[in-house]
């Protein structure tokens, strides 16, 4: 048998592709207000387009006599036109009230102190708040409203410039 020296494991470095990643992340944390307003916008038109034209279904169904038969799918999209309205009132609260001053402009300061500190700490477990707004953001929006504020984050945590710790030492 031959002896096998075993070299420690060497600290992996930063590469190239981490500063593209996290010109990508700086790009997305600058814009994600503006995105957040555009998907109320359209969240807005939706839910006009909805609860109109059901409005007219709604009307021409009455005329015909067959109104009752189609009651159950008019509430269900009637109820879709509704969340989006509420989708695109949430959409432009947090957009002006949290994302533009809390995280895009941090972004444009590069003040990754502040991104990677601004926790919530349960215990002894620190979660990024702005996580935690990009999933809600992404359970009512469901399209790219949280993943514009997701994806810059977890590219900062995991493969920014500082170390993100998720205890409380």
């Amino acid at each position: 048998m031959s002896s096998q020296s075993t070299k420690p494991k060497q600290q992996k470095g930063k590469s190239s592709s981490d500063s593209g990643l996290m010109g990508l992340a700086e790009f997305l944390g600058k814009i994600a207000w503006i995105v957040l307003l555009i998907e109320a916008i359209i969240f807005v038109i939706l839910a006009i387009y909805y609860l109109v034209v059901l409005a007219a279904v709604s009307a021409a169904a009455a005329e015909a006599g067959v109104y009752s038969y189609i009651a159950a799918d008019l509430a269900f999209y009637t109820i879709y036109g509704w969340f989006y309205l509420i989708g695109a009132i949430l959409a432009v609260i947090f957009a002006i009230a949290f994302v533009r001053p809390r995280f895009s402009k941090k972004w444009a300061d590069k003040d990754y102190d502040y991104l990677l500190n601004d926790v919530i700490k349960i215990g002894s477990v620190r979660i990024p708040l702005f996580l935690i707004i990009g999933i809600i953001l992404e359970i009512f929006l469901a399209w790219w409203g949280g993943l514009i504020i997701l994806v810059p984050l977890l590219i900062l945590i995991f493969a920014g410039p500082k170390e993100y710790k998720w205890k409380e030492e």
